[in-house]
């Protein structure tokens, strides 16, 4: 029996290295093949064509799945309403733009070299912009675009305002020779500067609730827009506010609420206030006698911010109030009434929405 269990066992080993031999075959088979494709892709990749991209051989590579993935999204359909409410505004007015679409994700326009991103409240993407007192009048274009969820463009509208003239009087004011020294150039571009970046700004929410308030209780003495000539001299700049008479000492009240941007003091403005009631829409209090409010404080309507006085360039004790739309100063008188309320958060007609033909009148 021994003579026989050495032979299995001997025929075994056998086949054993003979299996061994053919893997090792077969493994080396397969290295050759993958070295070949290998070289084959590298060689691809290694060519250039004369405008810098690859060239990978398409019998080498399955681009059915990269087709796959690159597929184009299909665009969401968004049909907005599109309202422009005045399309014919006044020198010094302010006009709204107010898109109701449900599946959009962004909005903007475009105007006069600015591109104004519109805030979002529910459906609704609005803005106000103002026009400024002395605006060349006739037509000016408007860019309305919105983007879907993902950032990508599906409406774009180009539509035309009208800008009307508003027949600015001419308003000779009298100074002495301290307030003569504040119309020097100098002066008055440190006072620009002062407050000309923070009132530009757009905080992306809205602080203002409705019409505005009267800041002061005082009669006024002087209309936004009129036309400056001072000591008789030519009239070179409008008056870019109201003037509220008052006692030194008469409460000045925020009209809407809002967050404190600023308090300081300019040589030509003497002590001011500046709230930023959201939305790129500022109000200025200016010529106080002592303010009463520190920057980033929240006021809220009928919120005392100082006292009137006649600090800066003044003849007399007064308030100068201003209102600013994206860094333009408009007519204060426009926020203060209920019916000229520049609103864009009212019910709108969509009958009065801009078609998308031609984005004309419907």
């Amino acid at each position: 029996m021994t003579p026989y269990r050495f032979r299995t066992w001997k025929n075994s080993l056998s086949q054993i290295l003979f299996a061994s031999i053919l893997i090792v075959a077969f493994l080396a088979i397969a290295c050759i093949s993958n070295s070949e494709n290998s070289g084959t892709i590298k060689n691809n990749q290694d060519s250039i064509t004369p405008n810098g991209s690859n060239i990978i051989s398409e019998e080498k590579i399955d681009t059915e799945p990269l087709a796959d993935t690159q597929a184009k999204k299909k665009p969401v359909e968004i049909d907005p309403l599109v309202w422009i409410d005045p399309q014919k505004v006044l020198q010094g007015n302010a006009f709204i733009i107010a898109i109701d679409a449900p599946n959009a994700g962004f909005a903007s326009v475009a105007f006069e070299g600015k591109i104004i991103t519109l805030l979002r409240e529910k459906n609704r993407f609005f803005t106000i912009i103002g026009i400024d007192a002395l605006k060349p009048i006739g037509p000016m274009p408007i860019v309305v675009s919105i983007a879907d969820k993902d950032g990508t463009q599906v409406f774009q509208r180009e539509t035309l305002i009208e800008i009307l003239p508003a027949g600015w009087q001419i308003e000779i004011v009298e100074l002495d020779e301290t307030n003569q020294d504040l119309l020097d150039p100098e002066i008055i571009r440190e006072d620009i500067k002062e407050r000309a970046l923070l009132q530009s700004k757009k905080t992306p929410e809205r602080h203002w609730d409705g019409v505005f308030e009267p800041p002061a209780v005082g009669v006024l003495t002087s209309n936004y827009g009129l036309l400056r000539s001072y000591n008789y001299g030519p009239a070179e700049e409008y008056h870019s506010g109201l003037d509220f008479a008052g006692e030194i000492g008469d409460p000045v009240l925020a009209p809407n609420s809002g967050v404190v941007a600023w308090v300081g003091q300019t040589r030509r403005r003497g002590n001011g206030v500046l709230i930023d009631h959201g939305g790129g829409i500022f109000s200025g209090y200016y010529h106080l006698s002592e303010t009463l409010v520190t920057e980033s404080e929240i006021v809220r309507t009928g919120s005392l911010l100082g006292r009137i006085g006649a600090t800066g360039l003044a003849t007399g004790p007064h308030l100068h109030w201003e209102i600013l739309a994206h860094g333009v100063t408009i007519n204060p008188v426009q926020w203060i009434r209920l019916n000229e309320f520049p609103n864009p958060l009212r019910e709108l007609d969509p009958a009065n929405a801009l078609s998308q033909s031609g984005f004309g009148p419907n």
